[in-house]
């Protein structure tokens, strides 16, 4: 279970968050209407992570939240920019957008589905290719760690990001930024909101966002991993009357990027941003998506419907034996539809069921599922000039594996909460989840000037249900201080690889138990805020991440797996026109019992991808020089404690990070500077074992050097 120091480590930090003596700020009257230069700080914090709304103080689990200000003033435009600012939280991307791995506390998953999913508007990315959308029009972004299977379902084991878009606004409002910046990047964002009617209104946004690789390939001379994209949101609300919500969203992506830039480990630590590639991969992803949501606010109920579609689609080429051979291409072809339902009922806000005796009752209950069906190939083609170097000359030709998956899930939760004097809150959840998946895969070979091979298709069916129990128990000591401890159960469903060494075609179940202990605090109208949490997990057939180059990347089961850790936030406005935040996060990870793909015994060792330490640290100061103009400058750090590519801690990465932000802001107009990776610090963020034949052979890819620009914004 957990170790008695982390136990003194929280015990510490809670006592000095509850127990210090903060003194309070006269109050001062307004100088001017607040703005979006001049903004309330004492607006209360608001979160939905429990699928109803209520102050992120009182909430009894571990969350990091991100407002629409929050995300500008410190520049963030993707969810990983934004998991720095999350103690115990890894995003590992390729430049290539299509691929984002989250890992929260140790947990997450490269190949397969997620562990830590994410959530636009309430409905799930089902898989990693889409789950990097562009923050263009968030509202707010949450970050929930620890399992949030027991209203979420599957695939949360590890958390969940949530992300809400900004809704249309009652008057009629426009605005527009343009960023630019070195290797030639530019991003035109452009959005409209307005009310149609008394009762309806609308609101579009557009985005174009392009760049040139800073990478280059030594072979060719070419700059590689460039990016451009389109990206497009419309919504579409209607209020009937005083109880009705109906909302229509959609929005899509058309995103063009240069090919993964791999190159061997030492070479790439020795040459940043460097390769040598005979070909030039690409990747072009699309994405499309609809949503309907009808919400009905009643008098002693709550009704919330979510209905989905989605589609995106995936076509890649990739240089497969990441060097100046013409050895292997990989030709990569993906693409899904799902329909997604949720509906859901509840007290309503603000109006618990009263038993009596102080003692008061909210709940929900709902149901939600989806069905998947996707179709997925992949050819590695094996070049004349590349056999004698690489393999048997019989091995000449292409190999390919396609297969249709079809995918459908059911489950059923409810939640309810006991508050007892307003002192107590008493929480149970409950969810049962079950998935079925379908798999059809045939496999043909084609040597150079010979017939086809084809292994015959078959089906494989695979049945998952899990029952998912969470409870929660929080202590309000006052209107400042929440301390809770829960513990939750997490599931992510087995599957099937379409392309994995013999005996690797499928993987089963992942299970978990999370417990965590916390503290909450506010003060000075939140002012200031104080976080603090320790958590201990335990797993069983965790689903890892492997890769073979003769075909590819595949999901395997590993043992048993234990993390216990220990994390702090901390944001405040202690001197006027200045606001500070830290957090901290420190991690213990260890496989109990697995032997990876080269048969070694790796019991003992940490989880890849599972800092031991997580921290950052900045400021951001703000002061009127008129009473129209603000200007205003803020520094980041950031430092990733030593993590692990791969199960038998053979290679290793740690980095830092440290970005600036400055300029002058009035009512309606901006203009800003900045610049990320400040002190160009070079670092392999993201690397994989790519001999089966050699375990201490890895490839990765660069991280980006010192990016630096503008930014114009004019709102009308």
């Amino acid at each position: 279970m957990i170790a008695p120091r982390f136990v003194a480590m929280f015990l510490a930090t809670a006592c000095a968050v509850t127990a210090q003596e903060i003194p309070q700020k006269p109050e001062q009257e307004p100088t001017s209407k607040p703005s979006d230069t001049q903004k309330p700080k004492n607006a209360r914090v608001i979160v939905t992570a429990r699928k109803w709304e209520e102050p992120l103080r009182e909430l009894p689990q571990s969350v990091t939240t991100f407002s629409r200000s929050m995300l500008d003033d410190a520049g963030v435009d993707s969810i990983r920019d934004a998991s720095l600012f999350v103690p115990n939280t890894l995003i590992t991307e390729f430049t290539s957008r299509r691929l984002s791995f989250p890992f929260i506390r140790g947990i997450g998953s490269g190949q397969g589905d997620p562990a830590v999913t994410t959530f636009v508007d309430g409905v799930p990315q089902l898989t990693v290719s889409s789950t990097n959308i562009p923050l263009a029009d968030a509202e707010r972004v949450e970050f929930l760690r620890g399992p949030a299977g027991a209203l979420y379902g599957r695939n949360t084991i590890g958390g969940a990001i949530h992300i809400l878009t900004e809704e249309p606004s009652d008057v009629a409002s426009a605005d527009a930024d343009i960023l630019l910046g070195n290797f030639q990047r530019q991003d035109y964002r452009v959005r409209v909101s307005a009310p149609i009617s008394e009762t309806a209104g609308f609101s579009v946004t557009g985005l174009h966002s392009r760049r040139e690789g800073y990478t280059v390939n030594d072979f060719t001379d070419d700059d590689v991993n460039d990016r451009s994209s389109f990206y497009g949101r419309g919504q579409l609300v209607w209020r009937p009357d005083d109880a009705d919500t109906l909302k229509l969203t959609v929005y899509g992506e058309g995103a063009r990027d240069g090919g993964f830039v791999l190159s061997e480990l030492n070479q790439l630590r020795q040459n940043p941003n460097r390769i040598t590639q005979d070909f030039q991969g690409s990747v072009d992803r699309d994405i499309f998506s609809s949503t309907l949501t009808w919400d009905r606010d009643g008098d002693d109920f709550e009704f919330d419907s979510i209905t989905s579609v989605q589609d995106w689609s995936i076509d890649e080429t990739a240089d497969f034996d990441f060097s100046q051979i013409d050895g292997i291409r990989r030709f990569t072809s993906e693409e899904q539809t799902y329909l997604y339902q949720e509906f859901r009922v509840g007290s309503a806000d603000g109006n618990s069921i009263d038993l009596g005796n102080d003692t008061e009752l909210r709940w929900l209950a709902g149901v939600s599922g989806f069905y998947s069906d996707s179709e997925r190939s992949a050819t590695n083609e094996f070049r004349p000039s590349g056999a004698n170097i690489l393999f048997a000359a019989n091995n000449v030709g292409s190999d390919r594996a396609a297969g249709r998956f079809d995918d459908w899930a059911l489950g059923l939760f409810a939640q309810a909460t006991l508050s007892i004097e307003e002192t107590w809150d008493i929480t149970g959840a409950v969810r049962w989840d079950y998935e079925e998946k379908e798999a059809t895969i045939n496999r043909t070979f084609t040597p150079a000037g010979f017939p086809a091979l084809t292994t015959a298709a078959s089906a494989q069916t695979e049945r998952f249900d899990e029952i998912l129990p969470r409870g929660s128990v929080a202590y309000h000591a006052n209107e400042n201080v929440t301390t809770y401890g829960l513990a939750a159960r997490g599931f992510k469903a087995g599957g099937f690889n379409l392309t994995a060494p013999a005996g690797n075609e499928a993987f089963g179940t992942e299970t978990s138990w999370t417990y965590e202990l916390g503290v909450k605090t506010d003060w000075q109208d939140e002012t200031i805020r104080a976080n603090a949490a320790i958590f201990y997990i335990d797993w069983e057939d965790m689903q890892l991440s492997q890769f073979n180059q003769n075909t590819g990347g595949f999901v395997t089961n590993a043992g048993e797996a234990t993390s216990q850790g220990v994390e702090v936030e901390l944001q405040a406005d202690l001197v006027e026109d200045v606001t500070v935040f830290g957090n901290f996060g420190y991690m213990e990870t260890e496989f109990d019992r697995f032997t990876d793909q080269f048969g070694q015994n790796v019991s003992g060792r940490d989880l890849p991808f599972a800092p031991e330490t997580t921290w950052g640290f900045g400021a951001q100061y703000s002061t009127a020089i008129d009473d129209e103009i603000r200007v205003f400058a803020r520094a980041d750090h950031f430092r990733i404690g030593e993590f692990f590519y791969d199960a038998g801690n053979l290679g290793s990465e740690s980095y830092h990070l440290t970005n600036l932000r400055f300029g002058v802001r009035a009512a309606n107009w901006s203009i800003e500077g900045w610049v990320d990776n400040l002190l160009d610090h070079e670092y392999v963020p993201i690397a994989f074992q790519a001999n089966p034949g050699n375990p201490n052979q890895f490839v990765g890819e660069s991280a980006a050097p010192r990016t630096y620009g503008v930014m114009m914004k004019v709102d009308f």
